[in-house]
């Protein structure tokens, strides 16, 4: 599997509809839709929620966006290639 189709898998685990998908950032992945970032450990992104680093201005998880905002529609699965 390459990082392409790796990142077309993986979904924030904060976002209540597991729609907002990742990207890199400096040091690990960044939810597109939040901003939490996902550091990198051992070389690996650790999705754990109790170990991301909240964007500035948030103090909390209750106080992203996708916690007070309705979730968008969710992503389609991604295709399946043989």
């Amino acid at each position: 599997m390459t990082d392409e189709e790796l990142l077309d898998v993986l979904r924030c685990p904060i976002d209540p509809a597991r729609a907002a998908r990742l990207e890199p950032a400096a040091g690990g992945l960044s939810c597109a839709r939040c901003r939490v970032t996902y550091p990198n450990k051992d070389g690996f992104p650790s999705l754990m929620p109790d170990e991301a680093v909240l964007p500035p201005g948030c103090a909390a998880v209750d106080d992203l966006p996708c916690r007070k905002e309705p979730a968008a529609a969710p992503c389609p699965p991604p295709e399946v290639h043989a």
